[in-house]
């Protein structure tokens, strides 16, 4: 990236960026720890996966009220308070680990609040990130928090598997000193940018408050589109780790194609930007699911040999461009007041049948083999690509998709140019 278009993001979007950055991370490292520590306190396999669902279940729960959350508070000090809490979660199981105190049931429920810590913290800095970057920038912005999220999942590992080796409590005090320094970035940010809070108007009760932005998603269709895209993308993916685990045959072949699938991811977050400039959205999040329905039977041919790496990692440079044309469509259509709300209620939805996927690619590999369960996520992909396409002859290819919410938006541009960030 050149120093001017660092300079155009701003200083405070670097802040967070940074700050976040080494929070995911962090966690990227106590995802593999917590199975772990799971298995070791329990002696049962089956007992550490609960270490996964865990955390699984605590991003479903917040999701939709962190967005709301997100919308009626002060973005900086809803940041900071989710940072520190992060931190003092993992310095409680840092300190029950280093002392050999740590039982079962502290490390679920280590996973779930760290689950829904993460999943708070996401609706959160997406509508920080709005305030602090101009328009044009936005598919840069988005497109490096892809890049982070693609970096923490190839080097979190690997730091996790170092520092277990040595002890796991350095594992979780490394993620809380992470969540500190996130911490610590969040409160050099200008105080009350982004803050679109009703103050002083009367505010309806939080269940109508999570219903509002669900309503406005289901009435856009191409929010409604981009949800179930993402949902099932998010469901053929999660089963993918299990065909790979299942195909790579000994440990080396599984570790190079779980690699493909992170440095694909990594090469899409970098493309991301030009294709999101060049292509109009609902066209975009077609054609990139098109690229992943046409690449999967490439992977089922050629499993369990390192070509493989190749149609695994163009699917999985798919992803990023899929998710940043998303988010800038979302951020396009949807007004400042309702930017938190949609976020998660697309982020709520995306992840809402994630967790199946293992489950059903295990379920399927035994009964149709590992030839027929690829071929079956292909045809879905292959189907949900030509739904995007029909929605994009339908009129709505264009880069601000219409929808009437988007008068509002206009409206609220100039106002919201004296809290966009310049730093």
């Amino acid at each position: 990236m050149s120093g001017e278009s660092g300079r155009a993001l701003g200083r405070s979007f670097w802040l967070l960026y940074g700050g976040e950055s080494a929070s995911a991370l962090g966690t990227a490292a106590s995802v593999v720890a917590l199975p772990v520590v799971a298995l070791r306190t329990s002696g049962d396999i089956r007992l550490a996966g609960l270490a996964g669902t865990a955390l699984s279940v605590g991003v479903l729960l917040a999701r939709l009220p962190a967005g709301a959350v997100a919308d009626r508070c002060e973005r900086r000090t809803f940041l900071l308070i989710c940072d520190l809490s992060g931190a003092a979660v993992l310095a409680a199981l840092a300190l029950l680990a280093s002392g050999g105190a740590v039982t079962l049931w502290a490390v679920l429920t280590a996973g779930l609040l760290l689950g829904a810590v993460g999943s708070a913290l996401a609706p959160a800095e997406n509508v920080v990130v709005r305030s602090f970057v101009r328009p044009e920038q936005l598919p840069r912005a988005l497109a490096l928090l892809q890049t982070r999220a693609a970096i923490a999942t190839i080097a979190g590992p690997l730091v996790g598997g170092a520092l277990l080796a040595v002890h796991p409590a350095w594992v979780f005090a490394g993620d809380a000193g992470s969540y500190l320094a996130a911490a610590c970035c969040t409160a050099l940010l200008p105080r009350g940018v982004g803050d679109r809070s009703e103050a002083g108007s009367a505010r309806p009760g939080l269940w109508a408050t999570l219903a509002e932005g669900v309503r406005f998603v289901w009435q856009v269709p191409f929010l409604r589109y981009a949800a179930v895209n993402a949902a099932v993308l998010n469901l053929v993916f999660n089963g993918l780790l299990i065909v790979v685990v299942a195909a790579g045959g000994d440990v080396l072949g599984v570790g190079v194609l779980t690699a493909a699938l992170g440095t694909g991811g990594l090469a899409g977050s970098v493309l991301a930007p030009a294709l999101a400039r060049w292509l109009p959205p609902a066209r975009g999040i077609a054609l990139g699911t098109a690229v992943v329905a046409l690449v999967l039977p490439g992977f089922a041919v050629t499993r369990g040999h390192w070509v493989a790496v190749l149609p695994l990692g163009i699917a999985a440079a798919a992803g990023p461009v899929v998710t940043v044309l998303i988010g800038v469509a979302q951020m396009d259509i949807t007004p400042p007041r309702l930017q938190g709300r949609v976020h998660s209620g697309i982020g709520f939805l995306a992840q809402l049948v994630a967790p199946a996927g293992p489950v059903l690619a295990g379920l399927s590999a035994h009964t149709i083999g590992l030839t027929g369960t690829v071929a079956g996520a292909t045809a879905v992909v292959m189907v949900l690509a030509m739904v995007g396409l029909v929605i994009t002859a339908g009129g709505t290819s264009g880069r601000s998709c219409s929808a009437d919410p988007l008068r509002e938006r206009r409206n609220d541009d100039a106002a919201e140019e004296a809290v966009r960030g310049r730093t």
